[in-house]
C-alpha cells in the first residue's frame, strides 16, 4: 500500500481515500514489528527497561499501540520522497494539517488522550524528532496541564525547535551526545532514540518520581563533560557515485542502514544528506 497510488486531491479526499485503505488492507503483524531499525530497537529496550508502554505516531496510521495490528504501507510526511503525501495534494501541505486529517478520517480525534488516560500517572516520555514533534504538537497542547507535567520532551536538539507552549518540558540533550567520548553517539536519525537510551538508563530508574528540574539538571550534569560533535563536511558524490559505495557496504554492514550511512560519512568521507541516503538505499533495494 502506497501513497504514491493515491489519486491527488485535497486534504478530506486524500486522507478519507488512504483510511479506507488502511481498513481494506490486510494487517500483517503488531506495529513494533514494522516499525524497524536502531531507533524503534532503542525504543523498546527502554520500555523494557522502564516496563513502559509504547505507542507509534505515525503519518500513515495515527496513533499505533506497539501490539496493534497493522498493515504493510509506505507514506511520508518527509518531502521529496517517493510516498511523500504533500506530493499528492493540491492543497497547499503542511504536516500539522495532515496529521488532523488523518485522525478524522481514521476516527482517531482523541486517541492519543484516550491512550494517555488508560496510563497510571506516569512519566510521558514524548520521543520524537522536531518534525514530527511539529507535526502533532497541537495534539499534546490540548492535553490538561496535570497530564502535561508529566511529559519528558526527548528529541529535537535545540530549544527553538521546541513549541513554545512545550518547551518548559524539553530536556535539553543536543549536539554533546553526539561526541564519541559520550557513549551514545550516533546517527541525525535516531538521535530522539539515543537520547531516550541514556535517560531510561542512566537517569529514570534512579529518578523515575523526580520532578522536572531535577531530570534536566541531571541531563546537563552528564552533558557538560562533553564539548558538542562538529561533523566533517564530506566530499560531495553523484547518486550514481554513492549507489557504488551502498553497493559494497551492503554485505559489510549486513544491510544496517545505519552502519551503511555511518560507514559512508566517516570512514569514506562522502557527503550525503539522510533523506537523500534514504531514497538512494531504497533505490537500491529495488534493483537488488
Amino acid at each position: 500500500m502506497l501513497a504514491r497510488s493515491l489519486c491527488r486531491g485535497g486534504y478530506e479526499a486524500l486522507s478519507s481515500d488512504w483510511a479506507d485503505r488502511v481498513t481494506d488492507a490486510a494487517k500483517i503483524c503488531a506495529a513494533e514489528q514494522l516499525y524497524c531499525g536502531r531507533a524503534v530497537t532503542e525504543t523498546l529496550q527502554a520500555a523494557g527497561a522502564l516496563n513502559a508502554e509504547v505507542a507509534f505516531l505515525s503519518a500513515g496510521l495515527g496513533v499505533v499501540p506497539r501490539h496493534a495490528s497493522v498493515p504493510a504501507y509506505s507514506l511520508t510526511s518527509s518531502p521529496g520522497m517517493p510516498d511523500s503525501i504533500g506530493a499528492r495534494l493540491t492543497e497547499a501541505y503542511t504536516p500539522q494539517r495532515w496529521w488532523k486529517a488523518l485522525l478524522k478520517a481514521r476516527r482517531q480525534g482523541r486517541a492519543l488522550a484516550h491512550l494517555i488516560d488508560d496510563l497510571a500517572p506516569s512519566l510521558i516520555l514524548v520521543v520524537l524528532p522536531a518534525s514530527y514533534l511539529q507535526m502533532v504538537h497541537e495534539d499534546l497542547e490540548t492535553l490538561p496541564t496535570s497530564v502535561q507535567r508529566r511529559f519528558r520532551i526527548l528529541g529535537p536538539r535545540k530549544a527553538t525547535d521546541v513549541p513554545t507552549a512545550l518547551s518548559r518540558y524539553w530536556l535539553p540533550y543536543d549536539a554533546r551526545l553526539d561526541n564519541a567520548q559520550s557513549g551514545f553517539n550516533g546517527t541525525t536519525g535516531d538521535f530522539p532514540h539515543r537520547a531516550l537510551r541514556h535517560f531510561s538508563t542512566c537517569i529514570a530508574p534512579a529518578r523515575r518520581s523526580s520532578s522536572f528540574d531535577q531530570h534536566r539538571q541531571a541531563v546537563e550534569l552528564f552533558l557538560k563533560r562533553f564539548t558538542p560533535y562538529v561533523r566533517q563536511q564530506g566530499v560531495p558524490a553523484s547518486d550514481d557515485e554513492v549507489l557504488k559505495e551502498i553497493r559494497q557496504l551492503w554485505n559489510i554492514c549486513g544491510g544496517n542502514r545505519s552502519r551503511m550511512l555511518r560507514e559512508l560519512r566517516t570512514n569514506r568521507g562522502i557527503a550525503c544528506e539522510q533523506s537523500r541516503f534514504r531514497g538512494l538505499i531504497d533505490r537500491f533495494e529495488e534493483m537488488a
